[in-house]
Parts: C-alpha cells; sequence; structure tokens
C-alpha cells in the first residue's frame, strides 16, 4: 500500500452560541457556578498528496494555557510529510512535541481517523470494533435550580424521547437534596434521573447530601473534585457514583477499577487527548464490566459524528449513554449531523466521520499549515 502524506492542515475556530441563552456549569468559584453564553471550537482540515482530507473538531469549556495558534503550529509541524493512516505513530509525534493540550490533539486525531475511515471507504465505527449498539441512548441535561420549571424541562425533553435526566446540583447541599427529591418523583417508569454535582461538593456536603437521599437509589455523578474524596463518599454511600472529571487517561482508569471506585464512568474525547485514547480507556472499562459515557465536551456536527461512532462500537449493556452535542448550539460546524430520533443517535453510514466541514459556516481559516517539501 502505498504511504500515505500529511500536506496541509487547516485551522478554522467557529463561536458557538448556546441554544437556550446561557448555560451554568460547575465552577469551584464562591458562587460554584460559571456561565457561557457562547463556545469557541476548533475545527482542522488534514489534506494528503492521495487527495483524501479528514475533518476533525474540539470544543473545550476554556481554552488552554498556551496561545492556541502557537499549539496547532507545534502540533503541525511534527505531522506535515507523515502518515494519517498510522495513527498510533501520528499520537506519539504530538505526545512528543507538546505536554498536554489534549483539545488541539484531539481535533487532529479524529481528522486522521476520517482519513483512515474514507481510505478504506467504510464508515468509522467498523474500523472501532463495528456496530455493537444501533441507536445510542441520549440524556439530557436538565439545568433549572426551581420546581415548576424542573418539571417543564422534562416535560420537553420527554416528548422528543430522551430517558435519561441529569440534574444539576452542587451549589448549595439543601436545595439540592430537595431538588433531587423532586426530580426523582417526576420520573416515569424506564426514566433515569441522576444528579451531576461537578465536582462543587466538599466532602462534607456531599456526605450530607448523600446520606438523606440514600433511599431514592439515584446516581451521583463527580460529588466532588479529589479522587480521595469521591473514594470517602463512595465508601459511605450504596448509591451508584458515576465518574466524569477525574477519568483523564488509562492510569486512572485502572486505578478506578482497582479501587472500585465507580459504577459508570464518562470518557470524553477532547479530555483524554482524542478518540484513539478514548478507545483504549473505553475497552479497557468495558473489559472489566463497567458502564460508560461515551462524548465529548462541547461542539457542533463533527463532534457529535464522532461521538455517534464512539457509541455505535461500544457493546449495548455496557453503553450507559451519549450526547448528542450539535443539539446544545445554534451554529454550524459540519454537514450532514448524525441523525437523532426518539432520544438516540445514529451513526451517518458514508465512509469515515460520515461528515464533512461546513465551509461556509465556518469562514476563512485562521491558520493554513503546509509541508513545503512536497
Amino acid at each position: 500500500m502505498l504511504k500515505v502524506k500529511i500536506t496541509k492542515i487547516s485551522l478554522f475556530q467557529k463561536i458557538l452560541p448556546y441554544c437556550s441563552g446561557s448555560l451554568a456549569v460547575g465552577d469551584l468559584s464562591k458562587d460554584r457556578t460559571k456561565s457561557f453564553d457562547t463556545f469557541t471550537s476548533s475545527v482542522v482540515v488534514i489534506d494528503t498528496d492521495k487527495g483524501v482530507s479528514g475533518v476533525g473538531e474540539s470544543c473545550p469549556w476554556v481554552q488552554d494555557n498556551l496561545n492556541e495558534l502557537e499549539v496547532y503550529n507545534n502540533l503541525a509541524s511534527c505531522l506535515l510529510g507523515e502518515d494519517p493512516l498510522k495513527i498510533k505513530q501520528i499520537i506519539k509525534n504530538m505526545d512528543m512535541a507538546v505536554q498536554g493540550h489534549t483539545f488541539a490533539k484531539s481535533a487532529l486525531d479524529m481528522a486522521c481517523w476520517d482519513i483512515k475511515g474514507k481510505n478504506s471507504r467504510v464508515p468509522l465505527y467498523e474500523l472501532l470494533g463495528g456496530k455493537l449498539t444501533n441507536g445510542a441512548p441520549l440524556y439530557r441535561c436538565v439545568m433549572e435550580q426551581e420546581h415548576d420549571k424542573i418539571k417543564i424541562e422534562m416535560e420537553r425533553y420527554r416528548a422528543s424521547g430522551y430517558k435519561y435526566f441529569k440534574l444539576r446540583v452542587g451549589i448549595e447541599p439543601n436545595k439540592d437534596i430537595d431538588l433531587i427529591k423532586f426530580a426523582v418523583n417526576l420520573a416515569q417508569p424506564g426514566e433515569v434521573v441522576y444528579a451531576d454535582a461537578n465536582c462543587r461538593w466538599t466532602l462534607s456536603e456531599a456526605l450530607k447530601v448523600v446520606k438523606e437521599i440514600e433511599g431514592l437509589g439515584i446516581m451521583i455523578e463527580q460529588p466532588c473534585l479529589s479522587y480521595e474524596d469521591c473514594m470517602n463518599v463512595r465508601k459511605n454511600t450504596d448509591l451508584l457514583i458515576k465518574l466524569d472529571e477525574l477519568v483523564t487517561d488509562l492510569t486512572i482508569a485502572e486505578k478506578i477499577v482497582q479501587d472500585r471506585a465507580a459504577d459508570v464512568v464518562c470518557i470524553k474525547m477532547s479530555r483524554v487527548g482524542g478518540l484513539s485514547k478514548a478507545i483504549e480507556i473505553r475497552d479497557f472499562f468495558v473489559s472489566k464490566g463497567i458502564k460508560v459515557v461515551t462524548e465529548c465536551m462541547m461542539g457542533g456536527e463533527i463532534v457529535s459524528a464522532a461521538v455517534s461512532h464512539f457509541s455505535a462500537s461500544t457493546p449495548p449493556e455496557l453503553l450507559f449513554n451519549t450526547g448528542d452535542l450539535h443539539a446544545y448550539v445554534t451554529a454550524s460546524t459540519g454537514t450532514i449531523n448524525p441523525p437523532t430520533s426518539n432520544g438516540k443517535i445514529y451513526c451517518n453510514l458514508a465512509p469515515g466521520l460520515g461528515v464533512e466541514p461546513d465551509l461556509v459556516s465556518l469562514g476563512t481559516p485562521i491558520a493554513v499549515f503546509k509541508n513545503y517539501n512536497n
């Protein structure tokens, strides 16, 4: 097989407005919450000397600590001229060139997988283990903090087929207890309500909450910031525990399994450094019988397409749920978006990711990196 070479990497940035005005997420400040009206998504297009191109996207909640252009410039310098089909080497090159910056690496890794799928003329899930789940269950975040609004929000999502509702908590323990009890009572047969503290409870607060809701059978997501505090909560409750922010690499995954620290884990591609590392972590958890959430941070149609393949290649009995991230924003990064129906997300069947960059929406790239030696 002839070697494929990367000849050009184009970097776009797109502002993605949140669909409901403002999204409040967990924060360790005094207010314990931070609001986002928009998100900045980075989209890369990798061109090759064989005429096959690939697209990737990454949308962090916050910017990395180095200038993003500098990071992509350093990563591009180690990828130009390389074979995108040899993804393990691509990952090694990126990790040697730049420490951290998992968001930028994730977009580039995703684009290489897109090229590999197109080159093999198969949908990406075929390269990730095959389609094991045909229609991955989706969850919806219930962001409201008042009873009437929570009820309205859950009813709206229920009407669209969603059966998983993630309640935002972690602001004030007594109010959290009240909201959890109220939301659980709204759940209908077959529905799952769970509470995400986003690391915001102190250990004493977390222990107070789980004691008060012990009999509800609800799952608590990421109660505290540190692994040690989450383990302490785990040892003091019979409630199910889900870990999210702590799932950053294979080493911590091995520790979670060894310590029996969670019943469910969330694997976000951009947090761990890309689809390649996410698949490795996913496969490890699945081999140990741990249920997984297969998703990413935020983004448009390109990220959602990758999520759809990530989820489809996961055994259904160990796939807890996933997210249709493009449904949370009102601007486009790609076309065609992966289809969703009755609370589930499906894969486009075209080769690779099954989505192409929406160049009209993306506009002019903010940087183009070329291999001038070819």
